[in-house]
Formats: structure tokens, sequence, C-alpha cells
């Protein structure tokens, strides 16, 4: 259903139910977590989040499965905690995460893009965040993450008419950073420069892109790096018109929260 691979710096996790255009019941989004966290014990640089089978991202929760809940209250928070668990550590890698969207994005599967740090998507790609069209809401922390990336009036236009858009105009309102024939190698060419930089250079500028208000911790994070091995290698790189080789920093545990 969903498998890791780490290839050097690079990580992808594939989603791989085409039977059910990848769509995520319990153990799915369980096992996303299980892949999440097996990505964030590496030594890997950065994250692609994609479809093995080609044309799909990801269509939703799985509809079987959401329909259960209406009988059996007990199942409820059990399934939304299980969400939560996959796609809060997701959001809180402290590498660069990708989702390449290639086809149908669709109720969790918008969620699951929105848990990365960038969307690439091809022409066929497709959006929609469809729970009022089932009577249903959102999970708050989605919710956020849509309003942040692009603004309340096109956040809600997606959530209350529940309607379906396609790639341009994802790109337009800016749910998609980057629209490309070849999302592919566009992608990982991304991933490859990501991971060409300092480690924690990218980790602690994720930290400061994720948070919502100034800290002095990166007032002391800036200062400090000038004393790094990693500046110093950079520079040193700079200076001999070379390929800076950064070292590996020690993989953080991807439950921790976003501050």
């Amino acid at each position: 259903m969903i498998s890791v691979s780490i290839e050097g710096p690079l990580a992808t996790i594939a989603l791989d139910a085409p039977a059910t255009r990848n769509a995520l019941g319990l153990v799915g989004w369980q096992a996303l977590a299980d892949a999440v966290e097996q990505v964030a014990a590496s030594s890997a640089r950065a994250l692609i989040l994609r479809s093995a089978a080609p044309g799909m991202f990801c269509s939703g929760s799985n509809l079987r499965e959401i329909a259960a809940l209406a009988d059996h209250a007990d199942l409820r928070a059990p399934f939304r905690r299980a969400m939560r668990d996959a796609m809060e550590p997701l959001a809180a890698l402290p590498i660069a995460t990708i989702a390449l969207v290639e086809g149908d994005c669709f109720g969790a599967g918008v969620a699951l893009a929105l848990a990365c740090d960038m969307r690439i998507a091809s022409p066929r790609a497709a959006f929609a965040v469809t729970p009022a069209k089932l009577g249903i809401t959102y999970p708050q922390e989605d919710v956020a993450r849509l309003v942040a990336l692009i603004g309340r009036g096109q956040a809600a236009r997606m959530l209350y008419g529940a309607g379906r858009i396609d790639a341009d105009e994802a790109a337009r309102i800016g749910l998609v950073e980057v629209l490309a024939d070849d999302a592919v190698a566009v992608a990982q060419g991304l991933a490859g420069q990501v991971a060409a930089n300092a480690p924690g250079s990218v980790a602690s500028l994720k930290a400061m892109v994720l948070r919502d208000s100034p800290s002095p911790q990166f007032d002391a994070a800036f200062d400090q790096a000038f004393a790094g091995a990693d500046f110093c290698e950079g520079l040193a790189a700079f200076r001999e018109r070379r390929t800076p080789a950064f070292e590996d920093v020690a993989p953080i545990d991807a439950n921790h929260t976003r501050s």
C-alpha cells in the first residue's frame, strides 16, 4: 500500500493502492505514519511524496471506512487521530518535502499535499476539498494549512463550494508552486538541489518557515552558524569553485510538533 525508498540523500514515499486511487483507510494512515518515521530516522535530506501508479495522487480517505463512522462512534476519534498521526509528523519533518501530484488530489489527498513544503504538479492534476459534499468537516490543522497557503478567500471557495479545480487554476491561486509537463523530472531536480545544501541550514530555515512568530532561538541560530563547520565548508567550496560536501546531521524525531 505504501513503500519507502531511500537512495543516498533522497527519500521517496509512494502511495500504491491504484484500485482505490490511493484512498487511505485506517491501516493506510498508520502505514504512512510508519513510512514518515522511517524517513525521519534516515539520513535523507529531501523527500518526494508521490503515487506509485501514474495518473493519480490520492483520492482522500477510504469512503467505505468513512461511511462506517456513521454507525460506529467509537471509531471516529481513532480515525481522526490516525490521520493526524501521519500528517503532523510529515509536516514537521526537518527536511524538505515535495508532493508530486500527477492526477487526482481530492479530500484528504489535498491535506496530504498541504503537509508537504512544496507541491509540483503535472497538467493532469486536479484538486478538490470535498467534505461539505458529504456533510462532514475537515481536520482543523488541514484547514489552517490551506488558509495559510492560499488565503481565506480561496480556501473558503474550495471548502464551501467543494468544487474541482484543474492544475492551471491550482497554480494561479498558489495551491501548486510549480506546474510542469515533466513534473517528475522537476521534482527530482528540486529534491537533488535541496539535498546538495547544508542539512542543518535547511532544517533551521524550515523551522522559521513553519513558525508563526519570531523567536530568539532563530537569532541565536543565525549568529552561531558562522562558527559552524557547514559555513567553513560552504565558504571554502565557494572560493575553490567546487560543490560543497556537507556532513549529515543527526536524524530528528518526526513526532515533534509544530510550534
